[in-house]
This record gives C-alpha cells, structure tokens and sequence, in this order.
C-alpha cells in the first residue's frame, strides 16, 4: 500500500484527512517545488499551484522538481506534469498566473503555504486568510538560515512580526543553500500534516541557521497595531498594489496595469509568442491579463519595453 509506512505513524484516519484535505501552494521555486513533492507523496487529496515564473538555469541547484529539459518552461505546467507522475491518485490544479488581489480567490483551500520571494504577496495571503479564517504557514529561507510559522484563525499572524520590515534579504543577492530550502519546506510539510490532521502544531516562530546547527523557537505576540489583525485589509482591497515592481530574482520588474490582453496577444502572435493561454511569453515580457514580467536592466528600460509592446 502506497501510505503504508506513514500510516504506521500517523494511523489510517489522519490519512483519510490528508485525503479530503485541499492544500494550496503559493510559488514553486525552491520552497514550493519540494514542498509540493512531499504534499503529493504523502497523499493529499488536492493540491492547487499558482505561480508566475518559468524554469530557469539558477533554479536547478535547489528546486528538485524541474530538470534541464524544463527551461524556459512555466513552473505551474512543469510541477503539475510531474506531481502527475509522483502520484496519480492526487488531484493537482495549477495556475501559470500573478496572484493579486483580482484573483486570490483561486488559492481558497483548506491551507495555504507560502513559498513565495516578497513581501506584498505574503501580505495579500495574510490579509485573505485573516479575513476568511484559513491557516496558512509562512515560510522563507536564505543564505543558510530559515523561518516557519504557523498563523491559525485569531492567533498571530505575519503582519504582526512583519509590518515595519521594508526589505527583506533575497537568494539571488545573498546566495542560499539547497540543504536550507529542503529543510524548511521539510518543516513546513510536517506543520501542515500536523494541522491538517487535528494534531497539535507548533504555535512559536521558528528560525534554524546551518551555520551553528540551531533551532530556535521565538515567541510571537499579536500586536494591537497590526492592520490584518484589526480588520484593515490594504492588500486584500488593492490600496497597497504597487504600479510597479521590482523583484531582486535575474533583474525582474512587474508592471500592474490594465490593458486589452486579448487585444496584445493577437497583436504580437503575428511576431511570435510562447503561448500558455492564460499567459503568454514575448521575447523578455511573460504578459498576464492585469500585469506584465519583465526582465531588464532598470526600471528604465522596463518601463520602455512595456511602453514599446504593451502601451502607455
């Protein structure tokens, strides 16, 4: 039997809950590509993907579920072909598109985890999971040191431990291990199996730094300024949705706009796009229906390459 070693564990009922259990999963780079591989073999019922990245070349030394032959190719597509192949009992969606606060309703599940590379998403997914009373388990890693946490229904959430920060530290500027996104996302499972099946989850925030070989778990408080937990939702309600962005990860910039997409994709499939549907890649623009990717070298320039393909 496939969950016979696990079951030893946890017993036949907890499983039946990971069964009827829908998790979703919220980026697919080095977190959310192993914790996905680990949901799947331990035999959640259903598992949504969303995320707005394709494979590359840097992502293969730590995001185990893509392989040289998936460059260039949506991590959506890529890790529900393969999940597919890891286990056929387990109903995988996936979305090859930007979560915002249009769309956040495409992630509603019985958990969420987050596994993405900034700070406006993780609030947009705190603020949606405060407001309709859904766990989620935040997570990040980088250098050799990483967090979880479990934020459940009126406890403590992220926005409590994380309104002031304005930065955060990223992979592609400080470097990251493989043997820290492994682990974290390892944490993260074993919390998300813990909640998921009635068990007692860990309530502290926990930070692991390899480089002294530490655990430690800090104590979180519910702060009474915190936004969220006051019901003030600038995420959820697109107050706080920047025009544009720029995220750290090859020079990426994300422009938020309203345009024809149906109009552009016509326009520019006479040159020639990569077309995913819901999403579609030209030259160095991944265009989604309310923002646009790019990969430049400025701000300058991206602003320039939407100008010049997309419109003013």
């Amino acid at each position: 039997m496939r969950y016979s070693r696990q079951e030893i564990l946890i017993g036949k009922k907890a499983q039946e809950k990971l069964r009827n259990s829908t998790v979703s999963i919220v980026g697919l780079g080095a977190l959310g590509s192993v914790s996905a591989n680990l949901l799947v073999r331990a035999g959640i019922g259903k598992l949504i993907l969303i995320d707005r990245d394709l494979v590359e070349v840097s992502n293969l030394q730590r995001q185990s579920l893509f392989t040289e032959e998936h460059l260039g190719k949506p991590k959506a597509i890529v890790a529900k072909e393969i999940l597919n192949k890891i286990n056929s009992e387990v109903e995988v969606v996936f979305y090859f598109d930007d979560l915002n606060y249009k769309n956040i309703n495409l992630i509603k599940s019985d958990l969420i985890l987050d596994c993405t590379d900034n700070l406006e998403t993780r609030f947009l997914i705190n603020e949606f999971c405060v407001k309709n009373k859904i766990p989620w388990i935040y997570s990040s890693a980088v250098k050799s040191s990483g967090y979880v946490f479990n934020i459940l229904p009126d406890k403590p959430c992220v926005g409590c431990i994380l309104r002031n920060l304005i930065a955060e530290e990223t992979c592609e500027i400080s470097g990251v291990l493989n043997t820290i996104t492994n682990l974290i996302s390892s944490i993260q499972v074993n919390e998300a199996i813990k909640i998921l099946t009635g068990n007692n989850s860990e309530k502290d925030l926990i930070f692991i730094n390899l480089d002294k070989n530490e655990l430690t778990k800090i104590k979180v408080k519910k702060d009474p300024n915190c936004h969220a937990c006051n019901k003030n939702f600038e995420y959820l309600n697109g107050k706080k949705q920047l025009n544009l962005i720029r995220y750290c990860s090859s020079n990426t910039y994300k422009i938020n706009s309203n345009f024809d997409f149906d109009k552009i994709k016509s326009n520019l499939k006479k040159i020639g796009i990569n077309d995913f549907k819901t999403a579609f890649q030209f030259k160095n623009l991944t265009v989604f229906k309310n923002s646009v990717l790019i990969k430049a070298n400025s701000e300058k320039e991206a602003k320039s390459l939407y100008s010049k393909y997309i419109g003013d």
